[in-house]
């Protein structure tokens, strides 16, 4: 075994095992946020008509003890100390435990409440640190306080101590620096009242930041956003916390934790389990763990639950090193707490206990940070080292980066429609905004803290570390001493006057009910209440929807129609285009009618809010969309999740890139739309009435399948169909379609689509492998022999369309000297590429090769060996070469070529000095060297060549964004071609919207001249072939049908040529290789295989129109759509017949589609078959053939 094998075994283990182990943690979040909608739903609903005053000042209600640990807290203890006297309760008791502070702490406390020491007896129930003494207050007022110094021994001795020298019941702990809300201890006992069968053991309430909060005299007065960014970012984080994860595992019965700032015990329960773990920094988890262990390995029914209210304020650190110190103690305290009682981990004796939480908090809780940390390290390795494509990377990263901040949204939501704290609109902006820098700014550092965290346990670090703490006093005053507090507020409740007992009667037999018409029909009436109520709501909204849809489509039309030219049928643009947008909007709220309605039962804010998000999110991509095609003239599809993330860069670059002005652009978008949204609703809400009537047309309109209808729309010409479609519409589906391909059933061996199945070998194991036809050589009578093998010469030019490309072109001809050539060569003026973009050319016209999935080169290194011209022609004897101008990695081509065995690949890093690269666009974005310099570097290098050789050459100056060296010479030679040609002012004036693309053209026809020039003071001229052809039509010159996306043109020249001609027949770049091998086997006795997986099966040179071809098309990478067979096109649903100048014609012929449809999925069942197996032939064709070939 290899170290290649070791590496790959422990990448698929690190890879499949994070992706196992992030869809768990995701859909564990998924969960928790579901539940907590769910529990605290049920708790407001409960509370609602609780009356807390009757139970506040009730001599009856439980008696409790507040146990408050303070260790050099001198800065605040007086004004905390004074917060807890004020709560609002009657059988209360407050003891605050020294715990051996080095500062102030005890003489500010006994100076501020005149405090006595007792001759107190201390009842050692938990073994603790001694007590000092035991202090209580001279003055009356404060006799629920008590003062207990001790020596120090850590937060759980001292809190230990408090409960031995506690007098009540229930235990509250809680820090001295916090703030209670007046009515926290009436809420928090609540659930200890209403025991019944399960005993409540402990309960928690929220804890939130009082960070840049207004506090006097102990209070809080008024609840301000923190200023500063660390508190803010923990707002966010405990709002997540408490309100999300708390209450979910309440719901459950699972929660661990209940918060050390602030909790409620049973006091006999937590003496029984033991008290506080002095061997612990995580002592307020490991007691409810401990609690919950004692319960349940008693069999005794208990709960510990959780309190949603915002009860409990605190300081938040405010500073990198003291939140650095308090997120590691929080970790060791995990580890240590998981670790004690193991025994618990994946036991069904404990339950929920054993079977959930110990499970979720030891792989979701303490292993996170870990996992976290090492995948992401790991999976940047792979990415640098090249196991993992960076596209792929950066993908996940940002669908988890995506996911994480939803759920942030989700939660600042959820604190909206329920408590609402914070009241400002800007405070939740905000948040929302703090939430966007959390996983690039706050979450590393929180997880390298948690990392250190693990290092410090494995180096058994007990302490806890300083947790200096500002204070909620203003800076520079002292803490002041407090005022005597006002009498008690509400007046103890009267003893309820007793009455006669009641007279007994006759128990009255209830009337039987029946289930259906007292339970199920009321249940089901309330639901269609709400839903036509939340429907009513929705239609506002989705109005509101509607116009900002027509508003990016105005934007699209007029920007469309300044920067290009009116389109024909403008009307049918204008009146289509609303339609597929209609369509397209009935279906969406179709889609969001239902998830609207069950967001509105849980609160009318969260189903508005939602919607406002995805509606602004989806007008942001309409416009974004619209700006692609705008630029392109090709709406954008599925062919974005094909393209690697260098590819992407490369493009945008190309196209100017993403400036300032884009950028403000889309957000003044997202700003108007929301505002739109926030106003416009409430003045647009139907009547019962008209509601009812939108919502039937609503559902009639989608069973009629509106978008079906709309489809079928094309106002004429490809550029007007494509300004009419809703681009969204045109993304989304695409996209489907491409995740989630619909199962094609045509069968493999069918005989609808024979391509060269006839001739077939071993179609189960190699799909398109089959004979070759020896005789089939069609270029003998037009070509010499010569006395040695020819050189041959392939010209790929960039965008070179036959729409503007010799004689005929419908939109002139601007290529001159390729025309010339044309009437002395071998000339296909109907000849089509087989892709809509580059990726297709190379493999179809160098090895007449499949798709296969995106494209035959983005298979990348996993390409399956094959034959080519390339490779076939090397094993003969040839110098094979390919000369691009730009990166050869785009598109994956330099890997098709080492995997066809090329012996030089000259692209744009091989260039030396004293070439000049094409000017930089906008975003300082080149391509590379232009088409002159191209042509230049291939005659230097090539000249040296001593054997026979094979060259491609692959040109770039016509690609976007069009700027060439010498742009000025050629816009003046495109305004003086134009005189030349003929054309009218006002076609002048229309063609004037393209005038960089025609400069790019006549500059690359000026390039190809200058190379044949050249070429023929070569010795070699006279036994060399070129052939001329476009890897595609330039998209960014309006189409006028889906087959002219594919028009190019195919010339071979020669002086080897007998005489010139010229063919009317259709071929493709299918059957340029299986041509001239046959040829060169013929004339020159070339070794060329008898079995090949050529898709094509060679040149037509018939002279008539004709097309004896059954070729599928691929526009772009995502989907293979296109289809010819005989003289029809297939194109989606869509049936046209191909007349003599390549125009498309709209047929509806039920069994001419069935047959083309027939044929093409049988194409595509044939490439799955190869996508399965990834192989085209047995090894022994290519050893034999292609030895070279053969890593």
């Amino acid at each position: 075994m290899t170290g290649n094998f070791f590496i790959s075994i422990l990448f698929d283990i690190l890879t499949y095992g994070i992706f196992l182990y992030s869809s768990l943690l995701l859909l564990s979040y998924l969960f928790i946020g579901l539940f907590s909608i769910g529990e605290t739903r049920r708790y407001m609903h409960k509370n609602s008509f609780t009356d807390f005053r009757v139970l506040a000042s009730s001599p009856h209600a439980p008696s409790i003890s507040i146990l408050a640990p303070a260790y050099n807290e001198g800065l605040t203890i007086v004004e905390n100390v004074k917060s807890l006297l004020s709560i609002y309760y009657t059988n209360l008791e407050v003891i605050v435990i020294n715990d051996g502070s080095k500062d102030d702490c005890l003489q500010k406390l006994i100076r501020a409440y005149d405090l006595e020491k007792l001759d107190y007896f201390v009842d050692y129930k938990i073994d603790t640190k001694p007590v000092r003494g035991v202090y209580r207050s001279r003055n009356s007022i404060y006799h629920k306080l008590l003062v207990v110094d001790k020596v120090n021994g850590g937060k759980a001795d001292a809190l230990n101590v408090g409960i031995n020298i506690s007098s009540n019941n229930y235990l509250v702990c809680i820090d001295v620096d916090c703030i209670l809300e007046q009515d926290a201890l009436l809420k928090m006992v609540k659930p200890f009242l209403e025991e019944t069968s399960e005993k409540v053991i402990a309960s928690g309430g929220v804890v939130r930041i009082a960070n840049s909060c207004e506090i006097e005299d102990g209070k809080l007065v008024k609840v301000r956003l923190a200023e500063d960014y660390l508190p803010r970012m923990q707002i966010l984080e405990y709002i997540r916390a408490f309100i999300l994860g708390r209450m979910a595992w309440s719901r459950l019965n699972g929660l661990l934790l209940i918060s050390g700032a602030f909790g409620a015990f049973d006091k006999e329960i937590a003496i029984l389990a033991g008290g506080y773990d002095h061997n612990t920094v995580g002592e307020d988890m490991e007691l409810v763990v401990r609690m919950r262990r004692y319960m349940e390995e008693r069999k005794i029914k208990y709960r510990v639950t959780y309190i949603p209210d915002p009860l409990c304020w605190t300081e938040a650190p405010n500073s990198f090193n003291i939140l650095g110190r308090q997120r590691n103690r929080w970790t060791r305290g995990t580890i240590e707490t998981l670790k004690f009682h193991k025994k618990m981990f994946f036991n069904p004796q404990y339950g929920v206990l054993g079977l959930l939480s110990y499970p979720y908090w030891f792989f979701f809780e303490m292993c996170a940070p870990v996992i976290e940390f090492f995948g992401f390290v790991s999976f940047f390795i792979f990415a640098a080292l090249g196991l993992m494509d960076w596209s792929f990377f950066f993908t996940y990263l940002l669908f988890i980066i995506s996911f994480g901040y939803l759920y942030s949204a989700f939660a600042i939501l959820m604190e909206v429609i329920t408590y609402h704290q914070y009241k400002r609109r800007t405070d939740i902006t905000i948040l929302l905004l703090t939430a966007l820098t959390e996983p690039f700014y706050f979450h590393p550092f929180v997880v390298w803290s948690a990392i250190k965290g693990f290092i410090d346990y494995l180096r058994k670090k007990k302490a806890w570390g300083e947790m200096t703490r500002q204070g909620f006093a203003k800076k520079g005053t002292s803490s002041p001493v407090p005022e005597t507090p006002a009498a008690e507020l509400v007046e103890p409740v009267t003893e309820p006057e007793v009455v006669a007992a009641p007279v007994a009667v006759a128990e009255e037999v209830p009337e039987k009910r029946s289930f259906w018409r007292h339970r199920l029909l009321p249940f089901v009436g309330g639901l269609l209440e709400k839903f036509f109520e939340s429907f009513k709501y929705f239609v506002g909204h989705a109005v509101v929807f509607f116009i900002m849809m027509l508003l990016a489509r105005g934007f699209e039309i007029v920007y469309d129609i300044t920067l290009h030219e009116k389109p024909d049928q403008f009307q049918k643009v204008l009146l289509y285009g609303l339609a597929k947008d209609l369509s397209f909007f009935t279906a969406l709220c179709l889609w969001a009618v239902i998830p609207f309605w069950l967001l509105y039962m849980i609160h009318k804010k969260l189903a508005r809010g939602i919607f406002i998000a995805f509606a602004s999110l989806f007008i942001l991509i309409q416009v974004a969309l619209s700006q692609y095609f705008i630029t392109t003239l090709v709406p954008l599809g599925a062919d974005l999740w094909t393209y690697s993330w260098a590819d992407i860069e490369q493009t945008v670059g190309a196209a100017g890139g993403v400036g300032w002005g884009v950028i403000a652009g889309l957000l003044l978008v997202l700003l108007i739309t929301i505002v739109a949204f926030i106003f416009m609703p409430r003045r647009l809400r139907p009547n019962g009435g008209l509601a009812t009537v939108l919502l039937l047309a609503l559902f009639a309109a989608n069973i009629r399948n509106v978008v079906a209808v709309t489809n079928k729309m094309q106002p004429g010409q490809e550029y007007s169909n494509n300004l009419a479609l809703n681009k969204s519409y045109f993304f989304y589906r695409s996209s489907w379609l491409y995740f989630f391909p619909p199962r094609e059933e045509e069968d493999i061996y069918s005989t609808a689509y024979s391509g060269n199945g006839s001739n077939a070998v071993d179609e189960k194991n190699y799909p398109f492998l089959h004979m070759v036809d020896s005789s089939a050589d069609v270029l003998s009578p037009f070509l010499k022999k010569d006395s040695t093998r020819p050189d041959i010469v392939i010209i790929v030019v960039e965008g070179l369309g036959r729409a503007f490309t010799n004689k005929g072109a419908y939109l002139g001809n601007f290529t001159p000297f390729i025309d010339s050539l044309a009437g002395q060569s071998l000339y296909w003026p109907n000849f089509l590429s087989e892709g809509g973009r580059t990726f297709a050319v190379l493999p179809s016209l160098l090895g007449s090769l499949p798709f296969a999935r995106n494209g035959f080169d983005e298979l990348g290194n996993a390409m399956p060996d094959h034959l080519s011209l390339l490779n076939v022609l090397k094993n003969n004897g040839y110098h094979t070469s390919f000369y691009y101008g730009g990166d050869s990695h785009f598109d994956n081509m330099d890997i098709f070529m080492q995997k066809n065995s090329i012996d030089a690949i000259n692209d744009e890093k091989t260039y030396p000095a004293g070439y000049i690269k094409m000017p930089a666009s906008a975003a300082g974005f080149s391509w590379g060297y232009g088409d002159k310099e191209l042509f230049r570097r291939y005659l230097e290098t090539s000249a040296g060549v001593r054997q026979p050789s094979a060259s491609v050459i692959l040109t770039v100056s016509t690609h976007t964004p069009f700027l060439i060296n010498e742009q000025d010479k050629y816009l003046q030679r495109f305004e003086s071609r134009m005189t030349e040609l003929g054309f009218s002012e006002s076609r002048k004036a229309q063609a004037r919207n393209y005038r960089y693309q025609y400069a790019s053209i006549l500059f690359t026809d000026d390039a190809v001249r200058g190379m044949i020039d050249q070429y023929r003071q070569r010795p070699g001229f006279r036994n060399t072939i070129f052939l001329i052809t476009g890897d595609h039509r330039m998209p960014e010159i309006p189409m006028v049908s889906k087959l002219d996306r594919y028009h190019v043109p195919l010339l071979i020249y020669s002086p080897l040529l007998t005489r010139p001609a010229e063919f009317a027949s259709v071929s493709t770049h299918f059957d340029v290789t299986p041509s001239l091998l046959a040829w060169l086997q013929q004339q020159y006795g070339l070794k060329v295989p008898e079995m090949a997986a050529w898709i094509g099966t060679g040149l037509d040179t018939a002279r008539q129109f004709r097309n004896r071809h059954a070729y599928p098309l691929m526009q772009t990478k995502n989907e293979i759509i296109d289809f010819i067979m005989g003289e029809y096109m297939l194109s989606g649903s869509d049936l046209f017949k191909i007349d003599k100048t390549m125009g498309l014609d709209p047929q509806t012929d039920d069994a001419r589609e069935g047959a083309l449809r027939s044929a093409l999925n049988r194409f595509k069942a044939k490439n799955n078959a190869f996508l399965q197996s990834m192989r085209l032939m047995p090894d022994s064709l290519i050893q034999n053939y292609a030895p070279l070939n053969r890593k």
